[in-house]
């Protein structure tokens, strides 16, 4: 039988759910006794963003830490949905995955492919499984320390969190493009095919009420870069998700798109453009840096550049391309 959280409200994060029991982020809003820092013992190395390495590791999530455990030490926290919706995959096979065992739900009241992640579980019940609805606050695992590959020792149990976007279900056709010697044993909803936002300050929007819900927190974010994208084919994202799309209806002599990213890589909003619009833009992808501030001191990142033909950096490249996949 589904069990939820106790004491709903004080988990309450607008009409969403702080996905763990502990109580002190929704109460406080703090980092301490909340986040669980890698073995640098930095605080902020759990944070969402540059934060690993000395800023040159991408970490896109939050880790939060356990509060509950047994007489071998081991996490027993709860996990709790993050909002009504739909699981579309259980990956019960820790060795298989760097995030070890991992959940993906859908929140199609926040919108179509707004997904959220859960990431480095001890177990997850047999109920929950590809394809069952559940409810926001409804237990749906057991934090834990699973991973494939390394070992997370047991005084650094944590959740992996993330929130987001999926990319869409052609993510194995742009992965067969990749120089990538392993499989793709994930499917669509591999981690590569999600792209996190900055969940840390979403979760701290919606605690002062800053954002009413995780939606309106994606459609403020401050644009770093437009891309500028010579291809008529509609992205897969916008097929997934078209609140994304700025026009009404493509333009009859449709040569192009704009897409607007974040300083992370989250594009939010598509328009397609005419002959006209795209014209001087010979190469297939071109950008404008519109927020260098943004950019700045994010070694980890490889987003835009003035320095580059193009301006587009590895990474922005790369998520066009996934974005575009023929």
């Amino acid at each position: 039988m589904a069990s939820w959280v106790q004491g709903q409200e004080a988990y309450r994060l607008g009409p969403h759910f702080w996905p763990t029991p502990n109580p002190e982020f929704v109460a406080h809003g703090q980092m301490d006794g909340v986040l669980q820092p890698t073995v640098s013992g930095v605080l902020t190395s759990g944070l969402f963003g540059c934060v690993r390495n000395n800023g040159r590791r991408f970490h896109e999530g939050v880790d939060l830490r356990a509060i509950s455990r047994d007489k071998r030490n081991e996490a027993t926290d709860p996990i709790f949905a993050f909002e009504d919706g739909l699981v579309r995959y259980v990956n019960r096979t820790a060795g298989n995955s760097s995030y070890g065992r991992y959940v993906v739900i859908e929140h199609p009241k926040i919108a179509p492919g707004f997904v959220s992640l859960y990431a480095h579980l001890r177990s997850v019940p047999d109920a929950i499984q590809a394809g069952v609805s559940v409810e926001g606050g409804q237990v749906i695992a057991v934090m834990g320390r699973s991973a494939g590959g390394y070992t997370i020792p047991r005084s650094r149990a944590h959740l992996h969190f993330e929130l987001g976007f999926w990319l869409g279900p052609n993510f194995q056709k742009w992965y067969d493009q990749q120089p990538y010697e392993s499989k793709n044993d994930h499917g669509s909803y591999n981690g590569m095919n999600i792209i996190g936002l900055d969940v840390w300050q979403l979760l701290g929007a919606l605690r002062r009420g800053e954002a009413e819900d995780a939606w309106q927190f994606v459609m403020s974010e401050q644009i770093a870069v437009e891309a500028f994208v010579r291809e008529t084919a509609i992205p897969e994202l916008l097929v997934v998700n078209p609140h994304l799309m700025q026009n009404v209806v493509i333009p009859p002599d449709h040569a192009g798109w704009r897409v607007e990213v974040t300083w992370y890589g989250l594009p939010t909003r598509f328009k397609a453009l005419t002959a006209a619009e795209m014209e001087g833009r010979e190469r297939w992808l071109t950008v404008n840096i519109l927020r260098p501030d943004l950019l700045e001191d994010k070694l980890c990142l490889d987003m835009a550049r003035n320095d580059i033909f193009g301006g587009a950096g590895a990474k922005l490249n790369s998520l066009m391309r996934r974005l575009f996949v023929d």
